[in-house]
């Protein structure tokens, strides 16, 4: 690619996450930001001495990323901290915290190797010219046999509003807009307005105000700032303890398991360059998402997420442990992007978001 392309595409695309809002800081619950923090909390143990790639008896490779002191950062620390990275040969570079903003960038100018975004993120980044592609599926929603509390977003209101239900909240606001924390697009405004379709209201009475963090959110919405606040996993407690009502989540969908589907991706050269790279990574990941979501680790993967990002977690997102891409869980997003006018009818594709080279089916 010519470097003066390179250039416009990196120009558009940070532009595209400025003016259009798109982020996926809602999905990540940040609990701090900034560049090149290295000293955040966990760092320095994330990595175990016990495990060392050069033993693995494969080449090894070093892959950079975000040092990711959110919700999100679970199967990282598990990778590292159950050796599985190891296991595959695969050195992970953690660079530094990042605010969403900077994360795709970083991406493109070969900062980082690898990232996480849900599909709306990534489908609207790659319309805007970026050269990346999901290599496997990370979060997922879960089965309806799972505990609730791994379920992707709750929403709740304030007691201060006086309603218990998004029925009388909508009547109460008789006519007037109803404010939810969020970007466009992101989880919370996929799931805000699919739910919304799904009880039979009108998505058109949302509107979105943007905020950094789930804890910035909470705050807004116990100053009666914003209406509803939607948060994941790791704040249900923290609302609940609060005395904030719930009155929806991802289950009242209708979306199934595609409400908290996200990839992890690469740009297309660095998956062309080095595969072997990117197969190890997949291996790892896979094996982290499966531990994980083992009820039998369920408390360690609690503490462990915890003492890594330096704060009281609850609960940890669920993940996807199957194989492959299902289309169930991916084009729903895709087609909210129609729906919403982000994307105009197939503009983008499942295939152009995605390559099964190192998941196949």
């Amino acid at each position: 690619m010519a470097a003066g392309k390179k250039k416009w595409i990196i120009i558009s695309v940070v532009a595209v996450l400025v003016v259009g809002g798109i982020g996926v800081g809602s999905y990540l619950g940040q609990t701090k930001k900034g560049i090149g923090i290295q000293g955040a909390a966990g760092l320095s143990t994330l990595k175990n001495a016990g495990f060392d790639p050069a033993k693995s008896g494969k080449k090894v490779y070093t892959i950079k990323t975000d040092t990711k002191v959110n919700c999100s950062s679970t199967p990282w620390v598990i990778a590292e901290k159950k050796g599985f990275f190891a296991e595959e040969g695969i050195n992970v570079e953690y660079t530094g915290e990042l605010t969403t903003a900077q994360v795709l960038p970083s991406i493109l100018n070969g900062t980082n190797n690898v990232s996480s975004a849900h599909v709306n993120n990534i489908a609207t980044y790659i319309a805007g010219g970026a050269k990346i592609k999901g290599v496997t599926i990370g979060g997922s929603e879960p089965t309806p046999d799972v505990d609730d509390k791994y379920h992707h977003m709750k929403f709740y209101v304030s007691p201060k509003q006086g309603v218990s239900s998004l029925e009388e909240l909508i009547k109460k606001k008789n006519g007037e807009k109803i404010t939810i924390n969020g970007t466009v697009p992101s989880c919370t405004t996929f799931i805000a307005t699919n739910a919304f379709d799904h009880l039979g209201f009108d998505r058109d009475q949302i509107k979105f105000v943007a905020f950094e963090s789930d804890t910035a959110a909470l705050q807004a919405n116990q100053q009666g700032n914003i209406d509803i606040v939607g948060v994941h996993p790791p704040f249900y407690k923290l609302a609940k303890d609060s005395g904030l009502i719930e009155i929806f989540d991802t289950a009242d969908t209708g979306l199934g398991e595609a409400a908290g589907t996200t990839f992890y991706y690469f740009t297309d050269q660095f998956i062309k360059d080095n595969p072997e790279a990117v197969q190890g990574f997949v291996n790892a990941i896979k094996k982290a998402q499966d531990w994980i979501v083992n009820p039998a680790h369920e408390e360690e993967a609690i503490k462990l997420t915890g003492d890594y990002i330096g704060q009281p977690v609850n609960a940890v997102h669920y993940y996807y442990t199957g194989k492959g891409f299902q289309d169930k869980l991916i084009q729903p997003w895709i087609d909210d992007l129609v729906v919403s006018g982000a994307l105009k009818k197939d503009q983008l594709h499942i295939n152009d978001l995605i390559t099964t080279q190192f998941d196949p089916s």
